[in-house]
């Protein structure tokens, strides 16, 4: 069998965070802008004249200043302090940052909430008694209030008091006790907060609302668009909102503090998504548990469609794509000047790296005199090992990373209309480059290091479809990368090998009374398969008349045909799916 491949899941959100620069010095105001420039953090609370005082105002000025390693050099809790220094602040994403140390207070003494309302224009009153050191094993050494003002740009600010407690192990210099409570005194640790613009109405490409209760799959990203500000605008109003950390929604009951003016003029955002594909695929998904689907229009890259049954499984599954995957690799293949028709070893094994790697069950003696075309019909696992450890795709263990980058549009960040992010990668590749020809051997079938998402793998099955990548879009008019257009004839033999896997190869049969199509079927191994014995289900298809690229994807659902095509089959056949309304 093959090497199993990676197979995870994210719904958190991720948070990115530019280099930092420290402006921090000794004075009792800290104000931070935009970092300019790395900063070595330095154990500076540990130098004999650190004093309570000289410590508050270190970590106040590292925090200021945007860097958060340095910040949690002055805490008891260093790898927590800056974790959740680093998260908040990305969150809440404020300019500028001021902070201003304050007189001691009582650190036995509870913090609660501030004695004035953070929402206050004026940001003034007497300053909240420090969190208590109780949790900590060090002895006390005093607390100090202090005053925090997050600036947002067009004069958006949001003043508040706040207090830090320290404590003084033994024979040690003081250190701040560590409490997201320090960062706002209602802040806990399950929490972001966030200041978002007025909320704005999402609708998909006919301009009606979209309403999350029918369409729970589309939640999140609805409540990221209704909240995000449009390119090149700044909010005229702000509400700070505390918010959970894995959901990103509102907490229920939380307290607001809305900022500047709120504006009466409504505010739409208009998606590409197409209520006719957007409900089949709804309905097709509910066929299998832990299930995902993204459509696309080719020519454009407009997202006609996203559903799951789990989680954000549709466009940030991070699972291998088996072989649906050597779509690139025939393209390569191709472009290193092999013919559909020049001649390949498909065998019924093969070692590398001390693993035999096999076909599927169907294909367990191989084919003889087999051509490039017969694999990619029948879906030889072993030819296309054999294309990697004979040099047919050249001796650069990077030849699959770079050529999913320049022709593809992969290994880069996409911006749907939500915000810069790496789809279906755990961090920002989905084709590492890989070490040896052994490690391009796995890769050529879809395993190893490479993994993907149903969005990822449509967009794939599009760019064979309109010969040329149009990058994801969710959001018209969001600006997107580009990709160098497939070479002349390799998109077109491409497109014929596709139509003979519909037709006459591993998909035949699973698109009755549809012409046209253009299909690639996958089945790929899990950290999942040992337990399960069960393969994911790939499949990804394309029809260029009705320019439509569609990926599914079902978590241990065996072969392609036996779960993904069928739900693409039903989304295909639903009304309204290819006559375009």
């Amino acid at each position: 069998m093959a090497r199993p491949a990676v197979g995870v899941l994210t719904a958190a959100v991720l948070f990115a965070v530019s280099g930092c620069g420290l402006f921090g010095g000794s004075s009792s105001k800290s104000s931070g802008g935009a970092p300019t420039g790395a900063a070595g953090a330095s154990q500076s609370s540990s130098a004999p004249t650190a004093t309570p005082q000289t410590v508050a105002q270190a970590f106040l000025d590292a925090w200021a200043a945007q860097d958060w390693h340095k910040a949690a050099s002055f805490t008891d809790d260093p790898a927590k302090a800056e974790t959740g220094l680093k998260a908040e602040m990305a969150a809440l994403a404020p300019q500028k940052i001021t902070l201003t140390l304050g007189q001691a207070a009582d650190a036995a003494a509870s913090s609660g909430a501030p004695a004035s309302s953070p929402g206050s224009a004026s940001g003034s009153g007497t300053p909240a008694a420090p969190a208590s050191s109780a949790s900590s094993a060090a002895p006390s050494a005093g607390g100090f209030a202090f005053a925090v003002s997050f600036d947002f740009g067009n004069n958006l600010q949001w003043p508040y008091q706040s207090a830090l407690s320290l404590v003084q192990p033994s024979g040690q210099a003081p250190l701040v006790h560590w409490s997201y409570s320090v960062i706002h005194p209602l802040l806990l640790s399950t929490q972001l907060l966030r200041a978002a613009p007025p909320k704005v109405t999402v609708t998909d490409s006919t301009g009606a609302k979209i309403d999350t209760k029918a369409h729970p799959t589309l939640a999140n990203t609805v409540n990221v668009l209704s909240t995000k500000v449009p390119a090149g605008q700044t909010p005229q109003s702000l509400t700070v909102e505390f918010t959970d950390a894995n959901t990103g929604a509102q907490i229920p009951g939380s307290k607001t503090y809305p900022l500047g003016t709120v504006s009466t003029t409504p505010v739409t955002v208009k998606t590409t998504l197409r209520p006719a594909v957007q409900n089949a695929m709804e309905a097709a998904v509910k066929a299998h548990p832990f299930s995902g689907m993204v459509a696309i229009q080719p020519s454009t890259g407009d997202i006609l469609g996203i559903a799951t049954n789990s989680g954000n499984m549709a466009t940030q599954s991070v699972r291998a794509p088996g072989s649906t995957f050597k779509v690139i690799t025939t393209a390569l293949a191709l472009q290193k000047g092999l013919k559909p028709s020049d001649p390949v070893t498909c065998d019924s094994k093969v070692t590398v790296n001390g693993l035999d790697i096999t076909n599927d069950k169907d294909l367990a003696a191989g084919i003889q005199h087999a051509t490039l075309r017969d694999a990619f019909l029948k879906s030889c696992n072993t030819a296309f090992v054999h294309l990697a450890l004979d040099g047919k795709l050249g001796s650069d263990g990077a030849a699959l990373a770079d050529e999913g980058k320049t022709y593809f549009g992969l290994n880069q960040k996409w911006d749907l209309g939500l915000g810069p992010a790496t789809y279906g990668a755990p961090k920002d590749q989905q084709v590492p480059p890989a070490s040896d020809l052994g490690e391009l051997a796995y890769e050529a079938f879809g395993q190893d290091k490479i993994s993907m998402s149903p969005l990822v793998m449509a967009s794939v099955a599009a760019t064979v479809c309109a010969h040329q990548f149009h990058q994801p879009v969710l959001v018209p008019g969001t600006p997107t990368i580009s990709a160098t257009p497939l070479p002349d004839g390799v998109a077109d033999q491409l497109t014929q090998l596709m139509q003979g896997v519909a037709t006459s190869g591993t998909a035949a049969g699973v698109f009755p009374g549809l012409s046209g199509i253009a299909a690639k079927t996958g089945s790929a191994e899990s950290t999942d398969t040992p337990t399960t014995k069960k393969t994911d289900s790939w499949m990804i298809v394309f029809d260029k008349s009705h320019d439509i690229a569609v990926a599914a994807l079902v978590l241990n659902g065996g072969f392609g045909v036996e779960a993904a095509g069928p739900e693409i089959n039903t989304v295909l056949h639903s009304s309204g799916v290819l006559s375009g309304r």
